[in-house]
C-alpha cells in the first residue's frame, strides 16, 4: 500500500521545502505528549489508517471506515486537548480517556462549537449505528449514509487542529530538535 504520509527526513531537506514557497509547515505537540510510542511507526500507520479508510468507503465496508475513523479523529483531538488543557497535562502511552470524554472536554477548552457538534454528532452515530448492527437496528445502508455523511470530517478536523493549535514555522532556525516534534506541511491556503 502506497503511503500518503512521509517522512521528509533531515532537519535540511525540511529547510529546503520551507523556502519553497508553495508549502507551510506547521509543529504541533510533541507526539509523545498525545501518547505515541514509537513516531516512525506512528507516522507509517497514520498512512496506512487513512488508505485503508478511503478504501473501506469506496468498497462499502463502513463497519471497518467507521472504526478507522474513529482513530483519526480521536488523535487529532488528542493534540488539540494536549495543546490546550489549562493544567498542561500529557497523555502518555497507557492514558485512557474515551472517546465522548474527549470531545466534550475539548469543548470546554473552546474547541469550534460547529465542527465539535459535528464530531459529536458522528459519535452518536457511530455508537448507535455500530451497537445496534448485530441487532437489527441499523442497516447496512444506513451505515452507508452514516460513512458518506462524514467522510470529509477528519479534513475539517485536521486543518482546525493545524490552524489553531500549530505553530508556522517561517523560518528554519526556529525548528525544535526534540525526538518526536510533528511537523505537517500542507499546500499554502490562498
Amino acid at each position: 500500500m502506497k503511503n500518503k504520509i512521509k517522512n521528509v527526513g533531515s532537519y535540511d531537506n525540511v529547510r529546503k521545502l520551507i523556502e519553497d514557497d508553495n508549502h507551510e509547515f506547521i509543529i504541533l505537540p510533541n507526539s509523545k505528549n498525545i501518547g505515541v510510542i514509537d513516531s516512525m511507526k506512528s507516522i507509517e500507520n497514520m498512512s496506512v489508517l487513512i488508505q485503508r479508510a478511503k478504501l473501506a468507503l469506496k468498497n462499502k465496508f463502513y463497519i471497518e471506515f467507521i472504526s478507522l475513523k474513529i482513530q483519526y479523529l480521536e488523535y487529532y483531538l488528542k493534540i488539540y486537548w494536549v495543546n490546550k488543557n489549562p493544567n498542561n497535562e500529557i497523555l502518555d502511552e497507557n492514558s485512557r480517556k474515551f472517546f465522548g470524554t474527549l470531545i466534550n472536554e475539548c469543548k470546554s477548552y473552546g474547541f469550534d462549537s460547529d465542527l465539535i457538534d459535528k464530531i459529536n454528532d458522528f459519535n452518536t452515530a457511530r455508537v448507535s449505528a455500530i451497537h445496534k448492527f448485530l441487532m437489527g437496528g441499523t442497516s447496512e445502508s444506513e451505515l452507508g449514509i452514516i460513512c458518506n455523511k462524514y467522510s470529509k470530517l477528519g479534513n475539517e478536523l485536521y486543518n482546525y487542529v493545524l490552524d489553531d493549535c500549530g505553530e508556522f514555522i517561517e523560518d528554519y532556525n526556529k525548528i525544535p530538535k526534540d525526538v518526536g516534534t510533528v511537523i505537517i506541511t500542507r499546500p499554502k491556503k490562498n
